[in-house]
């Protein structure tokens, strides 16, 4: 292929690109961006949302009552901002139908997205004197709302102490942004609370596991042969792992968990050291029923003895 006609391929592919796309201020772009605006069907996300529905009104009607000449490049692009907000919103509550938590997560870090596209469209001043971005705003504030709702809910019927606080802060953060002071001050008071709780009987309950290590090792391998003292140690040892044991179940703490082969652990000692002190004293009242009948024998040789001296002494006289 020659030079000429490679330039004039390159020429048709560019007058066709041309006829395709919408020139601005044109009355072309304009009905583009109307069929962009009405054709959408999202009449669960309107009815969820009422200022998205008026938002879309308004944009509709300022790009009607504006001339061809007048629909340029930039309409194009605050009209596109508000397109994706209501898309990225709608994709939002799709996520937040679902019960799991992971999913509402991922729905609010999108709205953080949608934050950042409402302030871009406050700098538009036809968007921002229609009230286009205060209606985007409000919505947005709804669904904040709704995920501090929810996530307070779950909070309150969440066992875990450790995933409460999570959910706790996550509401407070979510009704902040909804503009819901008295509702984030006090998720986040119950968040704190329940923090300074944890953390003091997380403490507790890890020196009690430390000291039944502690316990169960001497008793598992005691300094001298004297098996009282270490008996008394496997008592302790037990009686430090019930009541660590009593708080992490308070909480419900999966770190329980990684405890629990302390528990048979401590109960083996225990049963070694029973049969032990149990064949120890077995041995002892051994000794002492062989001392106690080698004395009564004894005791029997003396009287039979004596009993012989006295018929003696009776035959004599």
């Amino acid at each position: 292929m020659n030079t000429r006609n490679l330039i004039v391929i390159t020429l048709i592919i560019i007058n066709i690109l041309v006829l395709l796309t919408p020139a601005a201020g044109s009355d072309t772009l304009k009905r583009s961006l109307l069929e962009e605006i009405i054709s959408p069907d999202k009449t669960d996300l309107f009815e969820d949302y009422g200022e998205l529905a008026l938002a879309k009104a308004g944009v509709q009607a300022v790009i009607q009552g504006m001339k061809g000449t007048e629909v340029t490049t930039t309409t194009r692009d605050w009209v596109n901002i508000y397109l994706s907000i209501v898309d990225e919103l709608e994709k939002m509550t799709t996520l937040t139908k679902s019960q799991h938590p992971g999913d509402h997560e991922e729905a609010l870090k999108m709205a953080d997205t949608i934050d950042t596209a409402i302030n871009t469209l406050k700098k538009y001043d036809i968007a921002e004197r229609n009230g286009i971005p205060v209606l985007a705003e409000r919505a947005l504030k709804r669904f904040y709302i709704r995920e501090g709702k929810f996530f307070e809910d779950l909070a309150t019927n969440t066992k875990e102490t450790k995933v409460r606080i999570e959910y706790e802060h996550i509401s407070s953060e979510s009704y902040d942004k909804g503009d819901m002071p008295s509702d984030a001050s006090r998720m986040e008071f119950e968040a704190i609370r329940d923090e300074r709780m944890y953390k003091r009987d997380m403490d507790r309950a890890s020196e009690h596991i430390a000291a039944s290590r502690e316990y169960h090792a001497t008793a598992r391998d005691p300094p001298s042969v004297f098996f009282g003292a270490a008996f008394m140690d496997i008592l302790k040892a037990r009686d430090s792992f019930e009541n660590a044991e009593k708080l992490y179940e308070k909480h419900s703490d999966k770190e329980l968990g990684n405890v629990k082969e302390l528990r048979p652990a401590i109960d083996d000692t225990y049963k070694g050291l029973m049969i032990t002190i149990t064949k120890k004293i077995a041995i002892y009242l051994l000794i002492i029923s062989l001392f106690t009948g080698i004395i009564w024998l004894d005791f029997r040789r003396w009287g039979e003895e004596l009993d012989d001296t006295r018929l003696g002494e009776e035959l004599i006289v």
